[in-house]
């Protein structure tokens, strides 16, 4: 497959040592490194006489590969395989996959090889010996340690079988699921290097790796708790510190967590560190998926040697009678998808950049809630959902029936698994603690509730089999495709409801299931179109598609009609769509908009201006449909969408005519294309007329060809290329070769005017680390209080006291830099006044003068760009709002009013839900020359205080 192996090569023997090098700023790993292997594989499907493990054995004939990859492509149909969906033979192979490594690591050092996820069950050797063994579940991470069994600075033989057999113990075999049980190392592999002294993975024990959680969620402020488990694998015991940083968003430090302790060899311990978040604070949310980082360095004796880093969110959700579902004190009603994370040709061997879009795209229709059904999905997948403001429940992979305590064995370290590997996650609301149409399952449910107390757990129910409520869970998460009644009091999602291209049966029921406050959810089957193979029945005359129709994306994800409904119900930008004609057929014409009204021309002449469809079964909905009765023939439609009278937004679709042009687009567009083949884009040919509109029923065969550093994915068995177009559209995967370049694809048809387009593909870092690592600005964050003696200083706040003519200066420690306090009148330090409201110990006292203005001059400061927040609250006297601040930096003199409060204060003693008057100033340095900052009130006669001041480096 691969001609130049030279890159592969390059990047797998590359030193070990030297993957820190070119870290951001701030980003401290110790000897912690992280190596991507998806790449260089050779492979082979099927048993041998000869084990494959053997170091001697020759694999020159096999086929070289990377990593996602599927043992076996096949066509959109399933080859039309007659199997039922027990799935007893088919993709039911033995699987052998070998790697040469060479691996420069220090002698003291850890070594493991780390997997996301193997279909089925895992065995690995390593230089010929036997490591180890996986057979619990394919769905879940795993590792194994491999220290002992490497030579270091020399080739080593990695051989991974990946056994797909069906088995009577491993979930969700021995029985029938409506998904295709996949096979190979689908999933990303990894080389992680460590010190002895080391954060150990968070699925080997519910105190392991590290556990974050946020117990308090104010609206202002909140408390996050880190839980690190520190394994010593040394012969003796080791004086360990763990410095954990708290960073926003934007790179800056904002806390600090030191803890230190001794670890005994061959032990394990788990540091406990807490912090409160009141600057910068900012919740997570649909709307505002904001995440922080927790970066923890591990010392031991004062040198660094390993590392970890997560992210989390703020977000506090509950379950309330009469508001159903409330996030963050807000009450949030769900609408989602069901998603399973297979693509058609290759099953469930999908690259990262398809997770990341796939969940983008759920994003831009305004979902805010995915079932990740019926299995545990990847970690790429999860990420994305943080990022974009999804929520998720997560399930571990069943479908209707079980097995014996073995196979309930397997099912319970698998639900660990999952729940230790994402817990970290704030998109993740809900567990599932039942099996699929069978409802709660007793062992599910402890499990779950046992590893992480802190989410809800749904029921995974359906109205024909189980209890008619939430049984032992927290949820009644039942299936609905008919018009099922509600439970009488359980809180109540439908995990599963009925969808159709048009979006007719979405609203119908996301429309019934708003109209009771009990329930919170509504999640359709699906999101995007998955195969599945037959019912498990014997009559050899039956048929069933062996693909879905009825998902809101296509297979390879293409939107649907009912996709701009979702758009037009959900997301805040104007939208007016008329569906193509797979929805506007049979007399009427559906246009999706949140306008109040749409006017619908056809030729310029109007049909009709209506509001949308007043059907009882679409009530509760924000923005029904639109349903024209008019027969589209020929021509164009317009529809304009109009709100309070005023035009906002339009849209124009031709009638298809005949198939004229072809037309290329690739599935992602604004993210690298990685070269290499472990990455993979989708190459869509769209069967256009000569208005440029999708021929939604054509039929004309694609032929796709490639010049370039690419390559198609097609085997020549499974009917890819010639492609079958699907609702006017013909689509290809396209991986790149080894090296980066430019690959141009060229899509062509009998009578089309055929089409091509250009990409490129990029150089993909195999050092992890290094890919993910984002700066860390530890630039101290200083709070001083200042008052006279005897004041009450502010918690977690410096303490600056004085006298009317003494202690002027002050030393900012954390800065190697000094402040002093001038004034041409007399300086007054007042002390302890009381007060109520935020900060009320630091704005109960502090300087002031009489009348003038009042200087503060800062002097020493590192070249920057710094932020200062000062408080002039006053303490007595009247209280004033109408300050002049002037700057002198090395930008010169700028003066301005405050205008950072814009509601004066009438109590000096109270200041209700408001922290005291401040004004916020940003200045810059070079290092050399002081900063000034004076402070006069605009009303003549009137004191200019200062309480405090709270001063950052920004920049």
């Amino acid at each position: 497959m691969f001609k130049n192996l030279s890159l592969v090569i390059l990047l797998i023997s590359c030193s070990i040592l030297g993957q820190t090098e070119g870290l951001p700023v701030g980003y401290e790993i110790g000897n912690r490194t992280k190596l991507n292997l998806n790449y260089n594989w050779k492979f082979h499907s099927g048993d041998f006489i000869d084990s494959p493990s053997n170091l001697e054995f020759d694999d020159n004939s096999w086929e070289e590969v990377s990593i996602p990859h599927t043992p076996k492509l096949f066509s959109y149909e399933m080859d039309s395989i007659k199997e039922t969906w027990v799935q007893k033979n088919y993709l039911r192979d033995i699987n052998w996959y070998r790697k040469k490594l060479k691996i420069k690591a220090n002698p003291e050092d850890k070594i493991f090889l780390e997997f996301e996820a193997v279909h089925n069950a895992t065995e690995l050797w390593v230089n010929g010996k036997k490591v180890g063994h996986h057979a619990i579940n394919g769905y879940v991470p795993f590792h194994f340690d491999i220290t002992d069994y490497v030579y270091l600075n020399e080739e080593n033989t990695i051989t991974v079988k990946a056994d797909n057999s069906y088995s009577q113990v491993i979930p969700p075999d021995p029985h029938r699921t409506d998904y295709v049980k996949y096979a190979g190392l689908y999933r990303d592999v990894y080389l992680v290097t460590t010190n002895k002294l080391h954060v150990n993975y968070n699925w080997e024990a519910f105190n392991a790796g590290v556990h974050i959680t946020t117990p308090t969620v104010n609206k202002n402020n909140g408390t996050v708790t880190i839980k690190t488990t520190i394994k010593n694998e040394n012969a003796d015991s080791k004086q360990a510190k763990i410095v954990t940083q708290i960073i926003d968003a934007d790179g800056y430090l904002i806390k600090e967590l030191i803890s230190n302790t001794e670890i005994k060899a061959h032990t394990t311990y788990t540091f406990r560190q807490s912090a409160i978040i009141e600057d910068n604070y900012h919740l997570w949310s649909p709307d505002t998926p904001y995440l922080y980082r927790a970066h923890s360095v591990i010392y031991a004796n004062d040198e660094p040697v390993d590392f970890v880093e997560n992210t989390f969110g703020f977000r506090k959700f509950s379950l309330e009678k009469g508001k159903g579902f409330v996030l963050n004190g807000e009450p949030l009603f769900l609408i989602g998808a069901n998603r399973h994370q297979s693509y058609p040709n290759i099953g469930d061997a999908v690259p990262n950049s398809f997770h990341y879009n796939e969940a983008l795209q759920y994003k831009k229709a305004g979902l805010n809630i995915i079932r990740l059904s019926h299995y545990t999905q990847d970690d790429a997948f999860i990420n994305a959902c943080d990022e974009l403001g999804i929520l998720i429940y997560e399930e571990p992979s069943t479908w209707i029936e079980w097995g014996d305590d073995s196979w309930f064995s397997n099912l319970e370290s698998a639900t660990r698994t999952m729940i230790r590997n994402h817990r970290n996650h704030p998109s993740i609301i809900i567990w599932g603690a039942g099996i699929n149409h069978r409802g709660p399952v007793p062992r599910m449910q402890t499990v779950a509730k046992e590893e992480d107390p802190f989410r809800l757990t749904a029921s995974a129910s359906s109205p024909w089999n189980a209890a008619k409520n939430e049984g032992i869970t927290d949820i009644y998460a039942t299936m609905d495709y008919r018009r099922t009644e509600f439970p009488e009091n359980a809180f109540t999602m439908v995990m599963e409801h009925g969808s159709s291209p048009n979006a007719e049966v979405n609203q119908f029921h996301i429309s019934r299931y708003k109209s009771n406050k009990n329930n919170f959810a509504a999640i359709t089957w699906l999101g995007a179109d998955y195969n599945h193979l037959q019912p498990d029945i014997v009559d050899d005359q039956w048929k069933r598609d062996f693909m879905t129709t009825y998902g809101v994306l296509s297979p390879y994800r293409l939107p649907k009609p009912v996709y701009y409904w979702y758009q037009s119900e959900l997301v805040h930008k104007p939208i007016v769509h008329i569906a193509d004609e797979t929805a506007s057929k049979d007399g009427k014409v559906r246009v999706y908009s949140n306008c109040q009204e749409v006017a619908l021309y056809h030729n310029d002449k109007l049909i009709s201006k209506q509001h949308p469809d007043n059907d009882i079964t679409k009530s509760n909905l924000n923005h029904p449909s639109f349903t024209f009765p008019f027969h589209w023939k020929s021509g164009k439609l317009k529809a304009i969408g109009y709100t309070n009278g005023e035009k906002i937004t339009e849209f124009s679709r031709e009638k298809q005519g005949e198939p004229h042009h072809l037309k290329i687009e690739f599935n992602i567009k604004d993210k690298p294309f990685y070269a290499g083949g472990s990455d993979l884009r989708l190459v869509h040919a769209y069967i256009l007329d000569e208005n440029d509109e999708v021929v939604t029923n054509a039929n004309n065969a694609i032929e796709f060809s490639v010049s370039g550093d690419g390559e198609l994915l097609d085997n020549g068995e499974i009917y890819a290329n010639p492609a079958k177009p699907h609702n006017g559209v013909a689509s290809i995967y396209l991986r790149g070769h080894q090296n980066p370049g430019n690959i141009t694809i060229t899509a062509k048809s009998s009578k089309l005017k055929s089409a091509k387009a250009t990409i490129s593909t990029s150089y993909y870092n195999p050092n992890e680390i290094a890919n993910n690592a984002l700066a860390i600005y530890d630039f101290p964050i200083t709070r001083v209080d200042l008052g006279g003696e005897k004041q009450l200083v502010q918690f977690d706040w410096l303490e600056w006291t004085g006298n009317t003519t003494q202690n002027l200066q002050y030393k900012l420690v954390d800065y190697d830099a000094s402040v002093e306090i001038n004034s041409d009148k007399s300086i007054n330090w007042e002390a302890n006044n009381g007060m109520l409201g935020d900060l009320s110990f630091m704005g109960s006292d502090g300087v002031y003068i009489q009348e003038g203005s009042l200087s503060l001059k800062i002097n020493g400061l590192d070249k920057g760009t710094y932020q200062i927040e000062t408080f002039h609250h006053a303490v007595k006297g009247k209280l004033n709002n109408n300050i002049n601040v002037r700057i002198t930096d090395i930008n010169g003199v700028f003066s301005r009013t405050s205008d950072d409060h814009i509601v004066d204060y009438y109590d000096n003693g109270n200041t209700g839900e408001r922290k005291p008057l401040s004004i916020k100033s940003t200045f810059q340095t070079d290092g050399n020359h002081s900063v000034v900052l004076e402070f006069e009130n605009k009303i003549e006669k009137e004191a200019i205080w200062l309480n405090g001041f709270i001063i950052r480096r920004i920049m």
